[in-house]
């Protein structure tokens, strides 16, 4: 898998670069938001390893990602960063894909990197969901009557998970865990919220609710 590491401190950049390789990634390493730009459109990448605080700023991995994210990157975002609290967390789940605070180990790293690349690879299939909604795994579009739905990284893997398990119902702690990852810690009210997004933007008929058990996309 093709991966760009994104980290400003020489040591550790350096380290990852290293260390990945010898994992079986094909790893590029850029040292700024800047740099990161131009190599993410220059050459193809399946993953990015993104950190938080880059030269441009503290924000500026968080504002990286928005951008790639708005301007049509949809391969899989992780994270890796010294910034732990809970509304950073959340913050870079809602660009990203997994979110993974410093120090880390680098088993656990691989793990995360190898398991975001296999929902990453390439899918030839378009999934119908309603008679206006298509969901096309490839390029991770959501289309409605033939128009770009617009949505966040966790808004398409919650409706991406219910779409490729079709009828079966899922509770919330069930999404919490296979889309934010064990351990996250948030109300399941969180799931509540971008179900009704979701319906927002696709359908109220979209997405069933399943009295006292959870939420599924019907047969």
């Amino acid at each position: 898998m093709r991966l760009l590491v994104v980290e400003d401190e020489p040591n550790l950049g350096f380290t990852l670069k290293e260390s990945l390789s010898a994992q079986g990634f094909q790893t590029t390493l850029a040292r700024s938001r800047a740099e990161a730009e131009v190599m993410v459109w220059e050459q193809p990448f399946d993953l990015l390893l993104l950190d938080v605080m880059l030269p441009e700023g503290p924000e500026a991995g968080f504002e990286l990602a928005q951008g790639l994210r708005e301007s049509g990157f949809h391969q899989p975002i992780l994270f890796l960063t010294a910034r732990e609290a809970l509304p950073d967390r959340v913050r870079g789940l809602e660009w990203g894909d997994d979110y993974l605070p410093k120090p880390f180990a680098l088993a656990e790293l691989v793990a995360r990197l190898k398991a975001l690349g296999r929902r990453g690879e390439i899918k030839p299939q378009v999934l119908q969901i309603s008679p206006q909604v298509e969901l096309a795994l490839e390029h991770r579009q959501v289309r409605r009557l033939g128009e770009l739905v617009r949505l966040t990284a966790k808004e398409y893997q919650v409706l991406e998970l219910l779409a490729l398990n079709k009828g079966r119902v899922f509770t919330r702690e069930e999404i919490l865990e296979r889309i934010w990852g064990p351990g996250f810690e948030a109300d399941s009210n969180l799931i509540d919220v971008y179900v009704k997004n979701l319906r927002k933007r696709l359908g109220e008929n979209v997405i069933e609710t399943v009295r006292g058990m959870g939420y599924r996309l019907g047969e």
